[in-house]
């Protein structure tokens, strides 16, 4: 089930970038108001979502004060990502802009897995995961410079 939760959150991300970049543009290019406008509606979503899952409660609003200032920033990373779709995807494209954020994304991955960064299982970076990011990296070749490859086939 977090498999598919995984590639629809994925499917989500390609719509929303389109869907906010042209909120942007039909605002007259105020990109950051839009990304400000898509996080208000989700932020909306979600404590409407808290509320009905009886998960928005004094106690839980009490320990927000004694977290770690790093557990804060996943929201401006969030918005960080957001913002970027947005004046991205116009300029190069949406499948490039997602093939790089794949990459970003999976290197980020790997190397967090291994520390066990952020209470993670520790895994280990082997020889497969290293061959599976190298044929990524091939592909994004091969999907950015197609003449390349199609002229060595000739």
């Amino acid at each position: 089930m977090f498999y598919l939760f995984a590639l629809l959150a994925g499917m989500a991300l390609a719509l929303q970038a389109p869907i906010n970049a042209a909120l942007a543009r039909d605002m007259g290019g105020v990109r950051v108001f839009a990304a400000f406008f898509s996080f208000f509606v989700g932020t909306l979503c979600l404590l409407i979502l808290a509320r009905v899952l009886h998960q928005l409660q004094g106690e839980t609003l009490k320990l927000l004060a004694h977290q770690e200032w790093w557990k804060y920033i996943g929201g401006i990373l969030g918005a960080f990502v957001v913002f970027t779709t947005i004046i991205s995807a116009p300029k190069i494209g949406l499948a490039p802009m997602i093939v790089f954020l794949l990459v970003g994304q999976l290197c980020m991955g790997l190397f967090l897995d291994s520390l066990g960064a952020f209470g993670l299982a520790q895994k280990t970076i082997g020889l497969s995961k290293m061959v599976g990011l190298g044929v990524v990296i091939v592909g994004i070749f091969i999907f950015f410079y197609p003449d390349l490859f199609q002229k060595g086939i000739k």
